[in-house]
């Protein structure tokens, strides 16, 4: 069996060089965080005076991206892109489970995207909010909420991520097996 006989859910060994396309990923990943940011801080009140979704080192370090904004907001805006992440993640959960995706680079790209980037983006951040800078979103939820609830969101949000991942990867959902022959 060669690659191209493989059903479209299966990953190849020359899914590999999409790996070079990781800063494009990262860059849909950042817009998806930091717009996050900016709807809830504005839908709070705030009015938002940056939006930067490209990589830079503006504020003094490298960053992917940030949002800025004046006003007071609540601890919504700093859980914003971690809530977000989950529904994303669901929408594509099903999306990639439902609809009949043939496209073997359509099918990788929307896994990419709508899986992997909000599982990695909310792990990353998590572990950034616990071991890292006091000036994380994590950190700054962890400080408006108790500590277990937050913890306890990302390890069930973080276990579905990683539950979903393989079942999208490992089961073969009906829509994507070919159609039966008519005798």
């Amino acid at each position: 069996m060669t690659d191209s006989d493989l059903p479209v859910w299966k990953l190849r060994r020359a899914d590999l060089w999409w790996l070079l396309g990781y800063p494009v990923y990262q860059i849909l990943g950042t817009i998806r965080h930091e717009g996050s940011h900016a709807l809830v801080a504005k839908l709070e009140g705030a009015d938002v005076t940056n939006f930067v979704f490209w990589p830079q080192t503006d504020l003094g370090r490298f960053t992917w991206g940030y949002t800025q904004w004046t006003g007071d907001t609540g601890w919504a805006t700093d859980a914003a892109p971690y809530l977000c992440d989950l529904l994303w993640f669901v929408g594509f959960f099903f999306l990639l489970t439902r609809l009949p995706i043939r496209n073997h680079l359509v099918w990788l790209n929307l896994a990419i995207i709508g899986l992997l980037s909000p599982a990695v983006n909310s792990f990353w951040q998590w572990l950034a909010g616990i071991f890292g800078s006091d000036e994380t979103d994590v950190a700054k939820w962890l400080d408006a909420w108790p500590d277990v609830v937050v913890h306890l969101y990302f390890v069930v949000t973080v276990t579905a991520y990683v539950i979903g991942i393989v079942a999208v990867t490992l089961r073969v959902p009906k829509q994507l097996l070919p159609e039966p022959a008519v005798a």
